[in-house]
């Protein structure tokens, strides 16, 4: 094939429709083509920040690695609120889909626009500004807080990229388009790798390198999403007349999308505390840590990636009032999730030594990492179901109430946990051992408030119906 071939073909799929009906037709079958790209995704997207650590690990030193991985907890806690919305832009697009309301997916779709830029210029403000304040919070250790910092600056200047993206493949997916999100990530982490080698190898930056890389990326994918919106046909089209707010939709993004990023911060925030206590143990326990914590990635995306793809499903069936779907869907998210981290948690645990050892060389990191992957890593397909629960109910529009038990089921334990026994016994494996004994916990309360709920839910349409 010719290049000129080549850019036709590339212009006609980038014309395509996107939406996908999710009401009707074989639901495992659908269920299964629309996860394998998230799932991709999110692998293809973590597989890019763990190249951002091996490769400093490899061409500049554990003193990068620690200050780079020390971060993560922190960036996560300032942006999830914000990134949260985007759940409310997916739940809400795929109701209106289900309800066949195309006005009501185009005030969405030209909202979110204006939403992202506005939030991603606030949060550059925040972590510009905040960012040296936020890691002396974190009790960071003050060999590696100024990369740190410089850092979190650098990468912030981006953010507005950041959450552009997140909103547009947000749309994208609840119209049931996960392949070209998964097309377009994969050109910017292809982007992101090479960046990272020139910036550290040519011109001789360590973690600034890395975070321009890692904002560079981001936005050829952010960019990449808006022309596909710009140039799609059919409903789920961006159409520059709605790019205004609706008082409707937004609120019914805050109260769908708020609870869902506080709960995000939240979960966020008891892994700052943990990060922080971690930070207690050292130099070399934060490079064991940060190394365990790019493998632990892999199985917790690849598990969220089906609680992202059943929140389409449900939140289309929802609008369509088909509830044996609903019912159906979240029986095979249980299924697939439980089995994607069993298989994952296993290989990761075996993984481990080799992979940290091949990085590092350092015996004292690679015990760190596996000490704590056996407890994070190993049990993590309960986190898995509890998420299936949690985003279930943000489908359903009870986002409030997901909020409230995975605080006190989660957050609220794990904080008290480490606090008090930390206190009284300094041990870096007891740090982790919250984690699983929280999943359990929280994973029960949701589903004890689920089941009533979905059968109230379903009564109440059939009295609607007679």
């Amino acid at each position: 094939m010719n290049s000129r071939a080549r850019r036709i073909k590339l212009r006609g799929y980038m014309k395509g429709r996107i939406e996908k009906d999710f009401t009707q037709g074989p639901l495992l079958r659908q269920m299964i083509i629309f996860a394998l790209p998230l799932i991709f995704t999110n692998i293809l997207q973590i597989l890019f920040n763990t190249a951002d650590v091996i490769i400093l690990g490899i061409l500049v030193d554990n003193t990068s690695v620690a200050a780079v991985g020390s971060t993560g907890s922190l960036i996560n806690l300032i942006t999830s609120l914000f990134i949260g919305l985007s759940v409310g832009v997916n739940v809400l697009s795929s109701k209106y889909l289900g309800e066949h309301n195309e006005e009501g997916v185009q005030k969405t779709i030209g909202m979110s626009i204006l939403l992202s830029l506005i939030f991603g210029v606030v949060l550059m403000a925040i972590g510009w500004f905040g960012a040296r304040f936020f890691l002396e919070l974190m009790k960071s250790d003050p060999a590696v807080i100024d990369l740190s910092a410089r850092y979190v600056q650098v990468y912030f200047l981006g953010i507005p990229l950041v959450i552009l993206y997140n909103f547009l493949s947000a749309i994208m997916r609840a119209a049931g388009d996960s392949k070209r999100p998964l097309i377009y990530l994969l050109i910017g982490g292809v982007a992101n790798v090479g960046l990272n080698v020139f910036f550290i190898t040519v011109l001789k930056m360590t973690v600034e390198g890395v975070a321009i890389a890692t904002v560079v990326s981001q936005g050829i994918s952010a960019l990449l999403c808006l022309i596909q919106l710009l140039r799609a046909k059919g409903v789920v089209r961006l159409k520059f007349k709605y790019v205004r707010f609706y008082k409707k939709e937004l609120l019914e993004i805050i109260k769908i999308g708020v609870p869902s990023g506080i709960q995000g911060s939240l979960f966020s925030l008891s892994n700052v505390f943990i990060q922080k206590t971690i930070n207690l143990c050292g130099e070399t326990a934060m490079s064991g840590s940060a190394y365990a914590v790019q493998i632990e990635g892999y199985v917790y995306v690849a598990m969220n990636a089906v609680s992202v793809a059943i929140m389409s499903f449900i939140s289309q069936n929802y609008g369509a009032k088909k509830f044996d779907r609903i019912f159906k869907t979240i029986i095979y998210g249980l299924i697939i999730t439980s089995v994607l981290g069993l298989v994952l948690g296993v290989a990761g645990t075996l993984l481990c030594k080799p992979i940290v050892m091949a990085i590092s060389g350092d015996a004292q990191v690679v015990k760190y990492s596996f000490d704590r992957i056996l407890l994070v890593c190993l049990p993590y397909f309960i986190c898995g179901i509890m998420e299936i629960f949690s985003y279930t109910m943000r489908a359903l529009g009870k986002s409030t109430t997901s909020m409230i038990i995975c605080l006190l089921g989660s957050c609220v334990l794990r904080i008290i946990w480490v606090n008090v026994m930390f206190a009284f016994i300094k041990s870096y494996t007891l740090i982790f051992v919250s984690y699983p004994a929280t999943w359990i916990i929280t994973s029960l309360a949701l589903f004890i408030v689920l089941v009533p709920m979905l059968k109230k839910l379903k009564s109440q349409h059939q009295a609607q119906v007679e």
